[in-house]
């Protein structure tokens, strides 16, 4: 058992190969929900030092809905699904989730094969009896074992201190995957939370999705991932376009990157070059990383001398790139800034210097 100083309540089960892995496990950790940690010794000090372990107003809000702006309903050929109840905007939260499980990635190289999946056993074992309720509750491609299908179908992507982590958040788990998805998602590292956003308007009646890979992918390397990591045929609108239309989608999606990379070098673009990189995100219904678009509009804009524009875009790039990226992240406080006094950055009229 931990001792008075530490959030676990749990911390025996370990195992040792190049490096030691252990499960931390807390029955009280975000009011009672529990967390079970898989990492080492070292790594769990760092992360039991962040505010959602010993701020207590951190997680106030969180895993809170006591009325849903959706209902489960099964769905013909997609398992079951959310739909929307209720007319959600951009920016209307759908889900704000504390993880219950945490696996270091590092585990899965270090570790032979039933090692990690006692490991894996023991932290689905340590959560509160609801918690662990949850998890067995949700679907497991059946592959190797049925904790570890169950993880390995459901798990996140996380990095917290150049770790990388696969976490489980049983609620965000329902979300359906579309290659054109009307919410985002992002992990906000301070507070262990996964936050999901409606991206654009969804009206009553209309299933919420996110996406499960890059969507900037072109046709063929979005099934062939699908398929081989979550085991569906994906049937989403655009997955399913006359194949003439889905070569002009993935023409598109080829023009976006090479315009993106043009206009890393923004100082020399033309501003028509990132509004016609918009364009193209909307005509291809990628809203959330449409943000980087608007970026480039703002800096161009700026470089040009366009106030108004510039305040435009950088808006724009704001209300989107929070959505995306997260509410603290910094690299949004450049457009934040132009948003407010674009005339005293130090991109304002460097093409006409």
């Amino acid at each position: 058992m931990a001792n008075s100083s530490s959030p676990w309540s749990s911390q025996n089960d370990c195992r040792n190969n190049t490096e030691t892995f252990c499960v931390f496990s807390s029955k009280n950790f975000a009011g009672g929900r529990g967390i079970s940690i898989l990492t080492t010794p070292d790594r769990v000090e760092s992360l039991q030092q962040l505010p959602a372990f010993v701020d207590a107003d951190a997680l106030l809000g969180v895993n809170e809905q006591p009325s849903p702006p959706f209902e489960e309903r099964e769905l013909p050929g997609r398992g079951r699904g959310l739909i929307a109840n209720k007319m959600l905007h951009r920016g209307d939260r759908i889900f704000a989730h504390t993880p219950i499980l945490m696996l270091d990635g590092e585990s899965f190289g270090d570790l032979e094969r039933e090692e990690w999946l006692e490991l894996e056993h023991t932290a689905v074992n340590n959560l509160p009896p609801t918690t662990k309720k949850m998890f067995s509750a949700l679907y497991g491609r059946q592959v190797t074992d049925p904790v570890s299908d169950r993880i390995d179908t459901n798990a996140f992507e996380l990095e917290l201190d150049e770790v990388t982590y696969y976490a489980v958040f049983p609620e965000i788990a329902r979300l359906n995957h579309d290659c054109r998805p009307n919410a985002a998602y992002f992990f906000d590292r301070q507070s262990l939370t996964h936050y999901v956003h409606a991206i654009t308007d969804i009206t009553p009646g209309t299933e919420i999705t996110i996406t499960y890979i890059d969507p900037h992918m072109p046709r063929q390397k979005r099934l062939k991932k699908l398929s081989s990591l979550w085991g569906f045929n994906c049937s989403c609108s655009l997955c399913s376009l006359h194949p003439e239309l889905a070569h002009a989608s993935d023409e598109r999606l080829d023009q976006i990157t090479a315009i993106s990379e043009r206009l890393e070098d923004w100082a020399t673009a033309p501003p028509q070059m990132a509004r016609t990189l918009i364009s193209l995100y909307e005509q291809e219904r990628l809203h959330a990383p449409s943000s980087s678009a608007y970026w480039y509009a703002a800096l161009t804009s700026c470089a040009e001398g366009s106030y108004w524009d510039t305040i435009r875009y950088a808006q724009l790039a704001v209300e989107l790139g929070v959505l995306d990226y997260g509410f603290s992240d910094e690299s949004f406080q450049l457009m934040r800034r132009l948003a407010k006094e674009p005339e005293k950055e130090a991109c304002w009229l460097t093409r006409l210097k």
